[in-house]
């Protein structure tokens, strides 16, 4: 619970607005007793859309929402790539655009928010500029000019001390990185974020931001024990849909599908339906069925199998390497 005010930023495009909902929606569900002062940054929102935001908050008293239009004329040069757009690059820009604000708590909108924020809000960053979620599978440090073996963390999931970070002059370190390094930057600012910070990002528990990804770790993969990670795996606080694949789309299998549904019935676009229904989707659906079944209606059996899977697969690559050997 908090009492002054969880200072909440998002960087909204204007397609995004329905999904902005449902994590709004989660949001105050499960912050009752929260106050929260938030601003969505946007590009091409809207009245309508603006409108219906809203009404979400609206009546509320905890709850205060503003729209922050930004021009990103400038950075039109930014790469952006499949379903990252510039609104992605918003990220950088908080500290000029909250010229006031210390500290801020930052938010993708492909989320659902299941737990109370306040622990987050109060993490200690220790000195450091960014709070953040390791990001599983990162490989390209030679890339982004990162010492070997450095941390890489997603940047849905940001908690921020912006008065070090202007201290530091970081936006203007992020453009010049952005501009020099526009080939290699396939996360975008996330790659970029990650270079201009690093050894200045506290990690954050994986908790604050479950990603999609993290379905396909294993425990050591994130330190945890076995049953920490099953615990996260089941009720995770902050259900990140990171990956092009969304609960939106009808192919998608996330195990946490339904949960978005189920805040997206409770907003103003409680009437989508998926557009990418077709004969040839349904097919590949039904043939996914057998495994996603598996995995969703007895996790109990799913994961200590596929976990006794890829050890066996493992042990028997290893013995053919060993057996090749001359």
């Amino acid at each position: 619970m908090t009492t002054a005010p969880i200072k909440l930023v998002f960087g909204v495009d204007g397609s995004y607005s329905q999904h902005l909902a449902v994590t709004l929606v989660s949001l105050l569900e499960n912050n009752p007793d929260n106050v929260f002062d938030i601003v969505a940054i946007t590009l091409n929102m809207g009245a309508e859309d603006q409108a219906k935001l809203r009404g979400i908050a609206e009546g509320n008293p905890r709850v205060s929402l503003r729209f922050q239009p930004f021009n990103i004329d400038r950075y039109s040069h930014f790469r952006t790539d499949n379903h990252i757009s510039h609104a992605s690059y918003l990220r950088i820009f908080i500290p000029e655009i909250l010229e006031d604000v210390e500290r801020v708590l930052y938010l993708d909108c492909d989320m659902v928010v299941q737990t109370d924020l306040a622990p987050l809000w109060a993490s200690d960053l220790a000195g450091r500029t960014i709070g953040a979620v390791h990001n599983p599978f990162f490989v390209r440090h030679g890339d982004l000019q990162m010492s070997p073996g450095a941390d890489y963390f997603n940047a849905g999931v940001l908690l921020l001390d912006l008065g070090r970070w202007r201290q530091l002059n970081a936006t203007e370190h992020l453009i010049r990185f952005i501009e020099a390094h526009h080939a290699h930057l396939y996360a975008h600012d996330q790659d970029a974020l990650n270079a201009i910070f690093e050894g200045d990002i506290t990690e954050l528990p994986p908790h604050w931001n479950f990603q999609t990804s993290m379905l396909w770790c294993e425990p050591e993969g994130l330190s945890m024990s076995y049953r920490a990670f099953r615990n996260l795996l089941l009720n995770p606080g902050i259900i990140h849909y990171t990956t092009p694949s969304k609960p939106w789309h009808f192919l998608n299998t996330h195990p946490h599908k339904d949960i978005y549904y189920q805040y997206l019935a409770k907003t103003p676009y409680h009437g989508f339906r998926p557009r990418d229904v077709s004969l040839g989707s349904v097919l590949r659906r039904v043939a996914r069925w057998p495994l996603v079944a598996f995995r969703d209606r007895l996790p109990a059996a799913y994961y200590p199998t596929r976990r006794a899977f890829r050890q066996l697969k493992g042990g028997r690559l290893a013995l053919t390497a060993q057996e090749s050997r001359p």
